[in-house]
């Protein structure tokens, strides 16, 4: 549990492993934690079905939905791929605050990101790839991958709103795949907001596929 992103007064709880599904005892004693913290409301990260069933049993209430999507990486694809029509640079970790603010100005306050939470994003899995794009000198967009195993996850993508529409993240997709590939990734997993329409036709059109499953992010507010 930690702070939640540009809101000290809110806790965000993040299940670490989602192979395990929490009880309601570790749910309950999580929030009474929060509580005596002094925060006035719990946001929970994306939970699949069975966790978020756990969690909306204990008086938790859904906020967001996100749809899973899951691409096949082969050479058949990877053959197809264009090549990224701006220059992509690595980004550095001193880096963070510019992102933040475009994280903030992409998703909006309730759901950008603050540097010390794209911190946590960027080094969530073993094998991590921090890339970025700038237009006249200026970071436009950013793109955050990570791999475990022989999955590779496109874990956040964020474009400044002034910067939209020039195939900023289309290039930093086409990045991450082919980088996904060399480095012997199989597939790739990313959510995004069921009505995210302009993600949602990215996505698909690299090929990915929705998932059955329907990722929930859930809010408990205090009841003081």
């Amino acid at each position: 549990m930690r702070q939640w992103p540009n809101d000290p007064t809110i806790a965000h709880l993040i299940f670490v492993d989602h192979q395990t599904i929490p009880t309601t005892d570790a749910v309950e004693a999580a929030v009474e934690h929060a509580w005596s913290k002094g925060a006035r409301a719990i946001r929970t990260s994306a939970l699949f079905p069975a966790a978020a069933d756990v969690v909306l049993a204990t008086g938790f209430e859904p906020i967001d939905r996100l749809a899973l999507l899951e691409l096949h990486i082969d050479q058949a694809l990877m053959r197809q791929m264009p090549a990224p029509t701006h220059r992509l640079r690595a980004m550095t970790p001193w880096s963070h605050r510019l992102a933040a603010a475009i994280d903030q100005r992409a998703f909006g306050p309730m759901w950008g990101n603050d540097p010390a939470s794209l911190r946590d994003i960027r080094t969530a899995t073993p094998v991590h790839r921090a890339r970025m794009v700038r237009v006249d000198r200026q970071m436009a967009g950013f793109a955050f991958s990570g791999a475990a195993a022989d999955v590779g996850y496109l874990q956040r993508i964020a474009v400044d709103p002034e910067h939209r529409r020039l195939g900023i993240a289309r290039d930093l997709v086409i990045d991450a795949l082919t980088w996904m590939h060399a480095d012997r990734r199989t597939r790739c997993l990313v959510n995004t907001g069921v009505d995210n329409e302009p993600a949602l036709a990215l996505y698909e059109g690299f090929g990915f596929r929705r998932l059955p499953d329907v990722l929930t992010i859930a809010e408990r507010r205090s009841p003081e």
